[in-house]
Order: C-alpha cells, then structure tokens, then sequence
C-alpha cells in the first residue's frame, strides 16, 4: 500500500509538470522585479526656436571628479553660445552606486551645484538610466522629477520626447528591454510602435549601452543583444545616442541581430575615468578617449551631429545628412 502511494514520484510526466510550475513561479517573480514605476510616458520638448532644434548630449557624468567639473564648465559656455533647447543625459547620472532617495545629498553635489551655471539653470536636462544607477533605488530619479520639479525630468523607465514637427527621440532604459510583442504590456514594443508611427521629420533613439563599440564594452548582452538593434531598425530610427563607454565615437555600419544600417554616435565622455578606445576598421569614422560632449542640431530637412572634446570652441568632428525638399 505505502509502495503504491508513492508510485507517482517515478512518473517522469508529474516531474514536467512540476518543473513548469517552479519555473513559471521563479521567472514570474524575476519579472515583478523588474521597476515597473510608470514604464512609459509621451511628452512635449521645450521649444525655444521654431526652425531648429538643438540638443547637448552627454552620459557618464555623476562621478564628482575634475573631469565631471570640467565637462560642466564647458556644457555652460556652449549652453550660452549654442542655446539648446535642453541637456539629455545618457544615463550612469551617479557614480558608483545610483541615489538612495529624493533627498540623497548626490543630488545637490553631483547634479544641482555641479550645473549651476547661469544659462544651464535655465533649461531642462532629460536623462534615462544607466547600469550603475540601478546599483541603488532606480525610481528614485524618476521620483525626483515629480517631488523636486525643476530642471531634472526622466518621467518614466521609457518615454518619448516630441519638439513640433521636427524631432521625437524615443528614451529607453537599456538595462531592462523587456519585449513581448505586446505595445500595452512591453516597453520596447511600446516605443517601437511610437516611433514607427510617429510624423517628426527625425526619430531618434537614445540609450545607455551602445550597440557596438571600439572601446571597453564591445557588444551587447543578455536582452539587449537581440532586442536593440530591431528596435532602432523597426522604429525607423535615423539615429542612435548612447554612453557607457567612456569617451566619444561614431560608428556606422550593421549589427549581427540587425538587418539594416545602423548610424550610433556615442557620448559617454561626461566625467567617469576614461577607457581606451579602438578604431573598427568597417564601423569607425571618429572616435577619441577625451571628455566632451555631442551636440545635435534638427531642422525639418537636416540633421548635423558635433563632437566638442572639453577645451575646444568648435567641433573636432562634424556629421550631417539632409533629406529632399
């Protein structure tokens, strides 16, 4: 009788089913860990010149160090000759480890004080996350946008961010680029089909992990490896913008998981201790271990990307490409 009752631990059938229910448990809870505070979010651009929009782009920046300081210095005297419509931090906002709270003293050294020049005060910097910003309490800068208001606004983990008719650049947090085929549900489904479907005259995505690179970080991993470059080349993306690696590049050419031409310029000059960074010989046309900073600029039929390494007053490299009128 006790040999019968026990009979169905040799059934390989029950085990499956077991198997199923454990793993469907466990993948299920790694899922809700996964921030899910507002995932997405669309919102208008600060206009501050109806026939050209012009953007600064830079990540990496929250270290503190002499080199944060000295791309500040610099992000002021260009905000005064330039007048952007705003800063667009590419993620890793604070070093080593993200911010605790609203109220973590970071906020004021790191990002307040160390931007507070006359002109800077006076625009916004949209930013996303990066890898070491989750080391910590991730919602945290995205609740600062909402308690605190002023210049800092990261809405959400994914947004998109329209000025008029010119340019709408799709955010996305690539630590995180959950997709399932479903815009309602995933993210990156979400900003796919909002960039696909959008009528600017340029789209844009902006992202913290390169899709290549000459430098430290090679190539993608985990999800991102297959899920970004279908979202750049899906979306209809002209361009994609990205730190992480610690220095200035621009690449061109195709991933692996990627059927189209892919146009990535990489930011991440913004003060984190630099890493040597290699020319690939199909991909790179410019690429320079320096602190710096991208400015791109958006008319109704060109777009123009500039490479300022701190301590010049002109673009080291420019690059531009214009559609029919």
């Amino acid at each position: 009788m006790a040999k019968g009752r026990w009979r169905w631990l040799r059934n390989p059938r029950m085990w499956w089913i077991i198997f199923v229910i454990v793993g469907t448990t466990l993948i299920w809870q790694a899922w809700q860990q996964i921030p899910r505070l507002t995932i997405t979010h669309e919102m208008m651009g600060r206009m501050n010149d109806p026939s050209e929009v012009r953007l600064i782009f830079l990540g990496d920046t929250g270290t503190g160090s002499d080199g944060q300081k000295a791309v500040a210095q610099q992000l002021e005297s260009l905000c005064r000759s330039v007048d952007p419509a705003g800063v667009f931090l590419l993620g890793d906002n604070f070093y080593q480890t993200g911010v605790e709270s609203v109220a973590d003293p970071l906020w004021e050294s790191r990002f307040e004080k160390m931007y507070s020049g006359e002109c800077l005060e006076k625009i916004p910097f949209y930013a996303i996350l990066g890898n070491h910003d989750y080391r910590s309490v991730p919602e945290a800068q995205i609740a600062y946008t909402r308690e605190r208001g002023g210049r800092w606004i990261m809405p959400a983990r994914y947004y998109s961010l329209r000025f008029g008719s010119i340019l709408e650049i799709g955010a996305a947090d690539t630590n995180f680029p959950e997709r399932c085929g479903i815009p309602a549900f995933c993210s990156i489904d979400w900003l796919m089909d909002k960039l696909k479907n959008s009528t600017a005259a340029w789209k844009i995505l902006a992202g913290h992990h390169p899709i290549f690179s000459g430098g430290k970080y090679r190539r993608l991993k985990w999800l991102a490896h297959f899920t970004l470059p279908e979202l750049y080349c899906r979306s209809g993306a002209s361009a994609y913008i990205a730190g992480h690696d610690h220095g200035l590049q621009h690449l061109h050419g195709k991933s692996t998981q990627a059927k189209c031409e892919i146009e990535q310029f990489v930011s991440g000059g913004g003060g984190a201790e630099l890493y040597p960074i290699e020319r690939i010989p199909d991909k790179t046309l410019y690429s320079e271990s320096a602190y710096g900073v991208l400015i791109g600029r958006f008319t109704q039929f060109e777009q123009r990307y500039e490479f300022f390494p701190v301590g010049t007053a002109e673009p080291q490299y420019v690059w531009s490409t214009k559609k029919e009128q």
